[in-house]
């Protein structure tokens, strides 16, 4: 049996082709924008974690009294750079301080203050306080240091 070609079916054919070359090319397409999405472009995560030390005087009794302006160290100096922090206490005895990445901190604090001596006079006291952080991913974590006294 011969085919033979009238005008309809050759039209047909080449519609038919065309089609197929069209969605080759649009597969092909949206295959390599879909690569290009996933390898050209990166997510980027917060790891960042925030530190707040809440120092408080215990006078052995109680709790209560803030030390504002006491010193605040976190970490050593083998820590690495982005895990060490120094500064003072707010006036409500808090340290804030935002660190790039998860870790396990060491904090130490000192703190000066003024005591009524038995003979009338004043002394100065320093009060010191220790411990550690474990910091968490882009979470806050609280510790409170307890601060007593050391020398007078």
């Amino acid at each position: 049996m011969v085919r033979t070609w009238n005008r309809t079916s050759i039209y047909i054919l080449f519609i038919k082709i065309t089609v197929m070359k069209k969605t080759r090319i649009l597969i092909t397409l949206a295959l390599v924008a879909f690569c290009a999405i996933f390898l050209f472009t990166e997510c980027e995560r917060d790891y960042s974690c925030t530190m707040k030390v809440v120092c408080r005087v215990f006078d052995g009794v109680d709790t209560g009294k803030v030390a504002a302006n006491a010193h605040v160290v976190v970490g050593k100096e083998e820590y690495a750079e982005h895990a060490r922090a120094e500064g003072y206490t707010n006036d409500k005895g808090i340290f804030l301080h935002v660190f790039p990445y998860p870790a396990l901190l060491d904090v130490t604090v000192t703190y000066y203050d003024t005591v009524h001596n038995a003979s009338g006079g004043v002394d100065s006291v320093l009060f010191t306080g220790a411990g550690r952080v474990q910091l968490y991913e882009s979470e806050t974590t609280e510790k409170l240091i307890l601060l007593m006294e050391t020398q007078r």
